[in-house]
């Protein structure tokens, strides 16, 4: 489970995690794990597009996570993502793919076309960062 991972480095760097899940339990069990930290992180239930799409904050780092990796769907659902949360990136906006290998790929070929490049990756992760070139 990334988000208590996430909601500790908000604590050093006094930021805010903003963690969206459809699944109520799921959301409550991050709760459980995060009580922590839990002043700098805020949970919605919700889905993620419908998250993002009313998301109002510039977002530093993106983690995209939504659907399991062989899902129908789950490539297409990435990259609506993405294309929503894409006005609210910055030019230091980091994007972290999970599931590369099953579900990233049209989401990885946008990234591209739109001057991203990868600067992690991990057998099921990737880590894009906008070219300053």
């Amino acid at each position: 489970m990334s988000t208590p991972m996430f909601a500790e480095y908000a604590s050093i760097c006094n930021g805010e995690l903003h963690a969206c899940d459809i699944e109520k339990s799921n959301i409550e069990a991050a709760e459980k794990f995060c009580k922590k930290f839990s002043k700098f992180v805020d949970f919605y239930i919700d889905d993620s597009l419908n998250f993002l799409k009313n998301f109002n904050k510039k977002i530093d780092l993106l983690y995209l996570d939504s659907l399991d990796g062989n899902q129908l769907g789950a490539q297409n659902h990435q990259l609506n993502e993405i294309k929503l949360a894409e006005k609210k990136l910055h030019n230091k906006s980091l994007i972290l793919l999970d599931d590369k290998l099953s579900k990233s790929n049209l989401t990885i070929k946008f990234l591209k076309e739109k001057n991203y490049i990868a600067i992690k990756e991990t057998d099921q992760q990737i880590l894009f960062s906008k070219n300053d070139d």
